[in-house]
């Protein structure tokens, strides 16, 4: 069985309260895959610059850890540059194997 991708440009996030660590996987269109690592910090200008950033990369989806309070800010600024997020719930995300650093937590 094969599997086809459902979305051709994703962005994942792994928010903290200092950092957000980004992944953007994008298959390009000859068919190879495009990764993208991006570190923004906390302050106001930094969750601009990631929702600049990711509206350039035009994702189908970005999903980002419901951890805390911290997710709202990155969310909220995605959101006014048109972008909707999906927040999921930390612990499923945790129990995926083999991703047990912030940069793994993004792919």
């Amino acid at each position: 069985m094969e599997l086809v991708a459902l979305y051709k440009r994703v962005i994942g996030l792994d928010v903290h309260q200092a950092r957000i660590t980004a992944c953007a996987l994008i298959e390009e269109t000859d068919g190879t895959m495009r990764i993208e690592q991006r570190q923004f910090g906390a302050f106001r200008r930094d969750r601009r610059a990631l929702a600049e950033w990711a509206a350039a990369l035009r994702p189908d989806e970005v999903v980002m850890e419901n951890t805390g309070i911290y997710w709202k800010s990155p969310y909220a600024a995605l959101e006014a540059a048109g972008i909707r997020a999906k927040v999921v719930n930390a612990r499923h995300v945790k129990n995926v194997p083999g991703r047990k650093t912030d940069v793994g937590d993004a792919q």
